[in-house]
């Protein structure tokens, strides 16, 4: 899995808003249309921890197993094709602090 790719998201958030409109309470929705976007944001951040402490995270999709089993071939592959963490974090430090 790449990036969140912020129009992918909205796009997948537009459809979810269509099945909720078509198969739940769209009074709930409704309201929850009206909310601000940092609102929105804090809902949506306490749905998602509620749904952790249930132990209720789904698993992964077929494609994110796919690409588990690829990077893990790959590494069986090739077991000394790697980059040292401190290398990494070094790395994206200083492109963050361009």
């Amino acid at each position: 899995m790449g990036p969140l790719n912020i129009f992918a998201f909205a796009s997948l958030a537009r459809v979810a808003a269509a099945r909720y409109d078509q198969a739940m309470n769209t009074s709930l929705f409704d309201q929850v249309r009206r909310l601000s976007v940092e609102e929105q944001i804090e809902l949506v951040e306490a749905l998602w921890d509620n749904i952790g402490e249930r132990n209720a995270v789904p698993g992964p999709t077929e494609a994110q197993k796919t690409e588990l089993d690829r990077r893990l071939s790959e590494q069986a592959a090739h077991p000394d094709d790697v980059v040292p963490w401190s290398e990494v974090k070094d790395s994206a430090l200083t492109r963050i602090r361009r």
